[in-house]
């Protein structure tokens, strides 16, 4: 294994196995993202449930890259024939196949789909794990491994968090008059940017996360079409309501838990982005 990777890898691995919390409270924020509509984005192109990508979903086999404790394994296995999944940490793996036995559940070395046979996927996909990987190669890696295992006929929906402002993000220092909220932002400096290669973080999970904005869409697509020959975007707006705690602030408008209402208003996204890819490069 290359050094670079194992160091990240043990990082990562050392995060979510060596905490005494229950692999909820590892997770973050769960119960948000059991309220969110994932199954409505990953299964319809543009969250429109008249679009579905794929024409047979009862039959599918699916496939969740950084399944965790499995989650969304038994989310997306009321849609599917069935759903099997991956992960870096033996604590979350462990968790998962208990509470999925009817999955496949694979502990991988952090930059595969771990021992998943090739070519025999309809559909994979990812929420809330690759978009905390903040190095580029692994990433890529990783999506090479999911071309692999799914078929010639196979496609995927891949989430990650994006902001309309990024590279910039809000900052709130109290005005000294009330009556004037100025609107300041500072260039981002703790998440890794979509090309990064951030091997030497010490935290993940939202300490340091892949990140890109508005004017990185185009090339962030050339990324993926790399991989695949057809890749779309669509995203969904987590700042509705958010609280504004600067000066005398506004309160939250929305539930914490409300798909529209995720972090602060000097929280660096602003959106989740799902990708749709579909027709997976076999040949390179």
């Amino acid at each position: 294994m290359d050094a670079n990777l194992a160091q990240y890898a043990q990082m990562q691995k050392a995060f979510y196995d060596d905490q005494p919390h229950a692999v909820e409270e590892v997770v973050g924020n769960y119960a948000f993202h059991e309220n969110f509509p994932y199954e409505t984005h990953l299964l319809h192109r543009f969250g429109d449930i008249r679009k579905p990508v794929l024409r047979d979903p009862a039959h599918a086999l699916g496939f969740d890259i950084g399944c965790g404790e499995g989650r969304m394994i038994r989310r997306m296995s009321r849609f599917l024939a069935r759903c099997d999944g991956a992960d870096i940490s033996e604590k979350m793996v462990n968790a998962a196949r208990v509470r999925t036995p009817s999955a496949t559940v694979y502990l991988t070395h952090g930059a595969d789909c771990g021992e998943a046979a090739s070519d025999v996927y309809d559909f994979a996909y990812c929420t809330i794990s690759l978009h905390h990987i903040c190095v580029h190669e692994i990433r890529d890696s990783i999506i090479a491994d999911v071309v692999r295992i799914l078929k010639p006929t196979g496609c995927a929906t891949l989430q990650f968090f994006f902001s309309k402002y990024y590279p910039y993000c809000r900052t709130g220092p109290p005005p000294a008059n009330e009556a004037f909220l100025i609107d300041v932002h500072h260039v981002d400096r703790l998440q890794a940017h979509w090309q990064e290669n951030r091997w030497d973080a010490q935290g993940t999970n939202s300490s340091c996360d892949a990140a890109f904005g508005t004017a990185d869409i185009p090339a962030v697509i050339e990324d993926f079409g790399r991989w695949f020959e057809d890749v779309e975007v669509w995203f969904h707006d987590m700042s509705i309501g958010r609280p504004d705690s600067r000066g005398i602030g506004r309160p939250r408008i929305l539930a914490e838990t409300h798909p529209n209402c995720h972090g602060w208003d000097d929280t660096w996204f602003t959106h989740m982005a799902f990708f749709h890819l579909q027709g997976p490069r076999k040949v390179r």
